[in-house]
């Protein structure tokens, strides 16, 4: 029994959809002891003013360094953390070295210390660049390395850089600091770009595509040559649907590195969201040459393939998308529309009932697997129910008042079936012959 396809269709694509480069190495981080979660219990500063009892905390140090950093044409600012502080067995100890050291490093380089957080320290030395900075906390983590078997890690920024005020360069360096996680402990980087990126990313996971942007701008202005940052601000582009903007970023990429698969998929992948299926298509072709493992590559390629009505191509795609993340309820449900095409009405079925085993609210599945129990002639309940349930979790979907409407129709619920095909209309989806025909039947019946 072929099926009649025009009532397949696949759902709107997301611009939420494309492939970004995750920077943020705690994103699911593993849960601490809840006795153990809260830092100022761990690292209590009460000792450390006791040690040194002028030293500054938070806004109080930030003014004063402000103050020594005035006259300053150039300065470096430093963040120093313990590192895995919540294993530490006496963590007030290794603190107090920690503060001793960067006191000591401090009247040794004319700078200033003071607390910028329970487990981190900031500092800043006038007329120091980035350098010797740099050479300097070296110096520190070895000094400390013979003092105890704790380590820190460390974030540096410097002033003058780029058109960041003075009193942004501690929080340059909390970034700088961010980027040391990628290196684990005992490490000290300099912000640089790829601080800017991994800022960026924070902000982009927070919902704020704004910041996000404003970072990666800025991130370019350090380094033009950047492909991730090119790659991260196509991608914000592309969120607010500015697809000249996102292409451009998109395509720089992929000139400065050929082989960046991200850079490609997303290319392409704008591409299938200005609905040019066929340029789309030979951009994830392209990058399945380089990488054919990707999931999203191989979902959104079968999915251009179910777009070109090439089923049999979509097919080969959408299984390997099920294969590479068993858990798409997506993949599975498209793979079911694939089968639907195909005429093969068992495979089908099984492929809707995985998706809902995955996603009992994927309101495409519900329709999907109803609409074929209804043109089955069976599990005649269930397939009303399944499409009245899809209605309720997406009322505003044409189609599934459409098929709504056929199912009430093929029951004899004339005026219901009348009522469905109205809301399908007047959601855009094309049932004019159908209304016609139930119209007729009701004047019929009169």
């Amino acid at each position: 029994m072929k099926l009649l396809t025009e009532d397949i269709r696949w759902s709107q694509i997301s611009n939420q959809e494309f492939l970004f480069a995750r920077t943020d190495p705690h994103a699911d981080p593993e849960p601490l002891d809840p006795d153990s979660t809260d830092p100022a219990d761990i690292f209590p500063t009460s000792h450390l003013q006791k040690k040194f009892p002028f030293v500054l905390t938070g806004e109080d140090f930030s003014d004063a360094a402000m103050t020594l950093m005035s006259d300053a044409e150039c300065f470096s600012a430093a963040v120093v953390r313990i590192d895995n502080s919540h294993h530490i067995i006496n963590p007030g100890h290794v603190m107090t070295l920690l503060a001793t050291a960067l006191d000591k490093l401090c009247k040794k380089a004319s700078g200033v210390w003071g607390i910028v957080g329970q487990d981190s320290l900031g500092c800043f030395f006038p007329g120091i660049n980035e350098k010797k900075c740099l050479a300097m906390f070296q110096s520190l983590r070895q000094h400390l390395a013979g003092k105890c078997p704790e380590t820190v890690s460390v974030g540096l920024a410097v002033y003058p850089t780029l058109s960041y005020e003075k009193h942004h360069v501690l929080d340059n360096a909390t970034k700088a600091l961010n980027h040391a996680d990628f290196f684990g402990p005992n490490s000290c980087v300099a912000f640089d770009s790829v601080s800017l990126n991994i800022s960026g990313d924070k902000y982009y996971q927070a919902g704020d595509i704004k910041g996000a942007m404003n970072e990666f701008h800025l991130a370019l202005k350090l380094d033009p040559d950047n492909v991730n940052v090119h790659n991260s601000l196509g991608v914000c582009y592309g969120i607010k649907e500015d697809f000249d903007k996102a292409l451009h970023e998109f395509k720089t990429g992929i000139r400065l590195a050929p082989k960046e698969i991200m850079a490609i998929y997303n290319a392409g992948y704008v591409y299938f969201l200005k609905k040019e299926y066929t340029t789309a298509l030979d951009y994830f072709l392209k990058a399945e040459r380089i990488d054919s493992t990707v999931f999203e590559l191989a979902i959104q390629t079968g999915r251009i393939y179910l777009e070109l009505n090439q089923p049999e191509n979509a097919k080969k795609y959408l299984e390997t998308a099920t294969n590479l993340n068993p858990k798409s309820a997506a993949a599975f449900r498209l793979l079911g529309d694939t089968y639907t095409l195909l005429d093969r009405i068992s495979d089908a079925t099984t492929a809707y009932k995985t998706s809902l085993k995955l996603n009992p609210e994927n309101a495409e599945a519900l329709s999907a697997l109803g609409y074929l129990y209804e043109v089955q002639g069976k599990n005649a309940e269930i397939a009303l129910m399944f499409c009245r349930q899809s209605i309720g979790i997406d009322p505003k979907n044409g189609l599934f008042h459409h098929r709504l409407g056929r199912l009430y129709l093929n029951r004899n619920q004339i005026e219901a079936a009348l009522d469905a095909f109205q809301q399908a209309k007047e959601l855009s989806y094309p049932s004019d012959e159908y209304i016609t025909k139930t119209l007729k039947l009701i004047g019929s019946e009169r």
